[in-house]
């Protein structure tokens, strides 16, 4: 896995989450991958290597498992691989 990739049910989700998990690790935002394409559109970039970081700190909060989805991202380009975590 290269990196991990949070998706949201809505925008509101994405600007919690990223407020959230900005204390746990670096969040990047961006749009979300064709290869997926759900959501509302807006995603979060973050390090593989805080995976567990992430999780827990989503599961303490406000939001529903239901409200995001997590995938490990492989590759770039045509070979990019999105698979759910």
């Amino acid at each position: 896995m290269d990196y991990g990739l949070l998706t949201f049910a809505s925008t509101y989700g994405a600007i919690y989450a990223q407020k959230l998990l900005e204390p746990v690790t670096a969040v990047r935002v961006m749009p979300v991958l064709r290869e997926i394409s759900l959501g509302c559109g807006m995603a979060l970039r973050f390090p593989p290597e805080n995976l567990e970081g992430v999780r827990q700190a989503l599961a303490g909060s406000e939001l529903k498992p239901g409200d995001y989805a997590f995938y490990a991202i492989s590759g770039s380009g045509s070979a990019l691989r999105a698979e759910p975590l």
